[in-house]
């Protein structure tokens, strides 16, 4: 017997477990990470970072020598010769060929190059962590567009609670009522009829609210990548405190990186300005020895040393392009200022917002607190036969509406603060 009773627990223990864990709870962090998470922006940063290395890993091999090489043959029509005709029998001046040829290597390495190497690698730092910023930028996006689907479903999903629990349910008890007083006599049919058309009035509002929180759902499962697990999902009210005065918004720290870029690019146009120094070496064979024609059969050659190349004069076109960036820099800036007057607009926009929906709910908890009333005397005017079913409904519709209103109140409040958060960059 008691073995029977073991059985019987465990599984009873079994169906608890699989009834609570049915349904999976999604905070509204939990959204809003899974959403970037999931997101195909979130693999765009391993794709800079292995971009960044493969292009340093180019600049760096433009710091090893430049290693060429090149050849030619073809045909003078003149080589140098004596003009005494005596000097050439006596084989003193040998009889260099027309037909020309040689191949050899060219090195060039560069001792001082006006450290463009190194601007070049800062420049190329500096559009990675640009990248990394616009990023950040998308995926704060992202999280605006989430938390306005979160806030949606779980409007919906509120409401929901408050009909079948508020209403639906209320309706059920006060009919189970009536039928046992129509059965006994004690009213007419009517009154259970109209209670019962009120019931599926109210069934019909449940099936709306469901249906909208439902879209609300699988809209938020497409973004979550769960797209078959949206039937089984329950949100939460999130907790949000008060936001500071400070502004982080991760635009800010795009359009800084943004000046930082120009600069990088107007250091590298000064150090294309400065002179280079080079080592070189030739080295090569040809016919005849292009440093000796008087070896005709052809020989090796080399050559090494050092060379300086500036160009001191390029008719005002580095200047034009430091030019250019400058204009680029004041148009960040501009940007810059207006992205600021679009931010306070908005600040000051939701705040209006918020202090009306505070007025609003302070209202809504006097209007419930009056209706809680309302619905008491109408239920004791229908249980004495002095109120029609209607009325009683009416009554019930009233308090559950203020409730609705209280509760969408209370989450478009909530919706607010996080607005007034993210607008500043807070979250």
């Amino acid at each position: 017997m008691r073995a029977h009773i073991n059985i019987y627990l465990f599984l009873m223990v079994c169906l608890l477990s699989l009834n609570v864990t049915a349904q999976t709870i999604i905070t509204f962090e939990q959204a809003e990470q899974e959403a970037i998470e999931k997101h195909p922006v979130n693999e765009q940063q391993k794709i800079y970072e292995k971009m960044l290395m493969t292009e340093k890993e180019g600049l760096n091999k433009d710091r090893l020598p430049d290693i060429s090489l090149q050849g030619k043959v073809g045909y003078f029509s003149d080589v140098i010769a004596p003009v005494d005709p005596l000097v050439g029998q006596t084989q003193i001046f040998p009889d260099i060929p027309k037909t020309q040829w040689n191949t050899y290597v060219n090195v060039d390495y560069a001792i001082y190059d006006g450290s463009i190497k190194t601007k070049k690698t800062t420049q190329k730092e500096n559009e990675y962590a640009l990248k990394i910023q616009e990023n950040e930028v998308k995926k704060f996006n992202i999280k605006e567009k989430v938390s306005n689907i979160y806030f949606s479903a779980l409007n919906y999903q509120e409401q929901e609670q408050l009909l079948q629990e508020g209403v639906i349910k209320e309706i059920e008890n006060q009919l189970k009522e009536v039928e046992a007083l129509e059965n006994e006599g004690a009213v007419l049919p009517s009154v259970t009829d109209g209670l019962r058309v009120e019931y599926y009035k109210a069934q019909q509002k449940l099936y709306s609210v469901r249906a909208q929180k439902n879209g609300a759902l699988k809209a938020l499962c497409v973004w979550l990548e769960r797209e078959g697990e949206w039937q089984n999902i329950t949100l939460q009210r999130p907790l949000i405190g008060q936001s500071s005065d400070e502004i982080f918004r991760p635009e800010l720290q795009m359009y800084n990186l943004q000046l930082k870029q120009t600069e990088s690019t107007t250091d590298l146009l000064q150090a294309k300005r400065l002179p280079k120094i080079y080592a070189y070496g030739i080295g090569g064979f040809g016919t005849p020895n292009p440093y000796n024609f008087f070896e005709v059969n052809g020989d090796f050659y080399y050559q090494v040393g050092i060379r300086f190349a500036w160009t001191p004069f390029d008719f005002g076109k580095n200047k034009k392009e430091r030019q250019v960036v400058e204009i680029q820099k004041e148009v960040i800036n501009t940007e810059k200022e207006t992205f600021y007057k679009t931010i306070a607009s908005q600040i000051a926009q939701v705040e209006g917002n918020k202090e009306q929906l505070e007025q609003l709910i302070t209202q809504d908890e006097e209007i419930i607190k009056l209706q809680e009333k309302n619905l008491v005397r109408a239920k004791g005017k229908l249980d004495n036969g002095a109120a029609t079913s209607s009325q009683y409904v009416s009554a019930l519709n009233q308090l559950t509406d203020a409730k609705l209103n209280l509760s969408s109140h209370e989450l478009q409040l909530l919706h607010i603060n996080y607005q007034l958060a993210m607008i500043k960059g807070q979250l």
